[in-house]
């Protein structure tokens, strides 16, 4: 697969495609080749994404650490098929990119790509889109763990996500056996205690939170304002009331409460409920 091909795959918007190709087109890799070996170890993520920042210079709408990524992609795909793992998973897992370029358009108006830091996991092969979530394989405390993220467009819908939860683990029995068995955790302000409050029962929302066993809260968390609202520099009597949920936090935010977040396990047999 083709630099063109994998932005194509992944419906990047057409402005980006040209600026990835065009830069891609005058860029000598060797000046940023030394620094791609920090990509696939985690612990050298950070410093090795602002390296290559530092060797691309300036950069304001991202574009070109966004082409550089993907043409790490494009060596990722080859791993993909040298392992057998279909293209829906690894388009699914990069188009992650394009969520963020077209979201930043709705709310700033312009494509920008901004989560270079973000990359990395899809590129070494750590994280996955296997149906509606996203699953990236950590180590905490010497303990293998499948992360779970849950993207804006999921669909939290019990069957969907029952689907992607089965499909996951047969995913990493398969290609990551040393994963098949882990348990698979979330740290999310999906799942703060004070959704529940202000949800439905009936809601996807509260549905998803049962089927974790939490082991920690952060009330302080504020998270959800950027994920709700797309950004965080809306004093909170402005911010926007277009969804319930908007309108329900909002009210929460204006009472001086926060809504936080909470870390869980998923439970073993999350659909016997």
């Amino acid at each position: 697969m083709t630099l063109k091909e994998v932005c194509e795959s992944i419906c990047l918007p057409d402005q980006m495609i040209r600026k990835v190709l065009d830069f891609a087109g005058g860029f000598d890799e060797k000046t940023v080749k030394p620094f791609s070996a920090a990509l696939y170890d985690p612990s050298t993520w950070e410093k090795g994404v602002k390296e290559i920042a530092g060797v691309l210079g300036e950069d304001p709408d991202g574009s070109k650490m966004l082409t550089f990524m993907l043409l790490r992609a494009v060596e990722t795909h080859r791993e993909y098929e040298k392992r057998g793992i279909s293209e829906t998973i690894f388009t699914d897992t990069i188009k992650f990119c394009t969520r963020f370029i077209k979201e930043h358009y709705e709310v700033y108006g312009t494509y920008e790509f901004t989560w270079g830091w973000w990359f990395p996991r899809q590129v070494s092969l750590r994280e996955f889109r296997i149906g509606a979530l996203e699953y990236e394989m950590i180590e905490k405390e010497e303990n293998k763990l499948i992360n779970i993220h849950i993207p804006a467009d999921a669909d939290m819908r019990r069957e969907s996500l029952r689907n992607s939860y089965e499909e996951a683990r047969e995913f990493f029995a398969k290609y990551f056996p040393e994963y098949g068995q882990s348990d698979m955790v979330c740290d999310s302000w999906l799942l703060s205690p004070v959704l529940a409050k202000l949800l439905l029962e009936s809601s996807n929302i509260v549905r998803f939170q049962k089927t974790f066993d939490l082991i920690r809260v952060d009330d302080t968390n504020d998270s959800s304002i950027r994920w709700v609202y797309g950004r965080t520099d809306i004093p909170i009597h402005e911010l926007p009331e277009h969804t319930s949920l908007q309108k329900k936090i909002k009210a929460c935010l204006l009472e001086g409460s926060s809504i936080g977040a909470a870390y869980g396990r998923l439970q073993e047999d999350p659909w016997k409920g």
